[in-house]
């Protein structure tokens, strides 16, 4: 979704101009870090932490391009906020212990990113037509 948003914004430079450079160089320490060259091959995005997608989408650069796709951008900077300790359980085998309101929260959540997937599909077609 993030640089679906952002290639529409920015183009081929969605990269360097919409994502923060403390995100940028994390992103390249982690690629050097790699030890599987196919791993080296996969998305920027793939090589970030959770909580960096918030960062891109409040980066003041960005506000009007999540704000054509989002209502409200910072309301889902919160969202990610509160679904990181969702994700680091899942990650982390501990989601065993997730109580059944935080599953139910998850899954409304996946609800709303589907609908967001499916509004920045459109605009892509869009854009690209």
């Amino acid at each position: 979704i993030i640089q679906g948003i952002l290639n529409n914004e920015y183009g081929e430079e969605w990269w360097w101009e919409g994502v923060p450079s403390d995100v940028r160089k994390k992103y390249g320490e982690r690629v050097q870090e790699t030890r599987l060259k196919d791993e080296r091959k996969l998305p920027e995005l793939y090589f970030i932490d959770f909580y960096d997608y918030g960062k891109i989408i409040e980066a003041k650069p960005n506000k009007r391009a999540f704000s054509s796709y989002m209502a409200n951008p910072k309301e889902w900077k919160k969202r990610l906020d509160d679904l990181e300790p969702i994700r680091n359980a899942i990650m982390h085998c501990r989601s065993q212990y997730l109580a059944e309101e935080t599953i139910s929260r998850l899954k409304e959540s996946c609800v709303e990113l589907q609908k967001l997937v499916e509004i920045v599909n459109k605009k892509s077609k869009q854009f690209l037509s």
